[in-house]
């Protein structure tokens, strides 16, 4: 029995490595959505209608270029 469970979490750990590296790429994107939404909301608050577009554009050009980066392997 302890010879299975030692062979299963070694043919786990790459499986829960590349989970965790998954989750915390997800939960990145996560916080910068949600940064996003959270100027958009304060600017329309703030100043109206224009300015929450002005910035929800801003934020959405800000994602495409940390995404476009990610792809590239973050290199400058």
């Amino acid at each position: 029995m302890k010879k299975k469970m030692w062979n299963f979490w070694t043919r786990a750990r790459p499986l829960l490595s590349a989970f965790w590296g998954w989750l915390g790429l997800y939960l990145d994107d996560l916080l910068l959505i949600s940064a996003g939404v959270c100027f958009t909301a304060a600017a329309g608050r703030s100043f109206g209608c224009s300015a929450a577009l002005a910035v929800a554009g801003a934020c959405c050009l800000g994602y495409g270029v940390v995404v476009a980066r990610s792809r590239r392997g973050g290199g400058g």
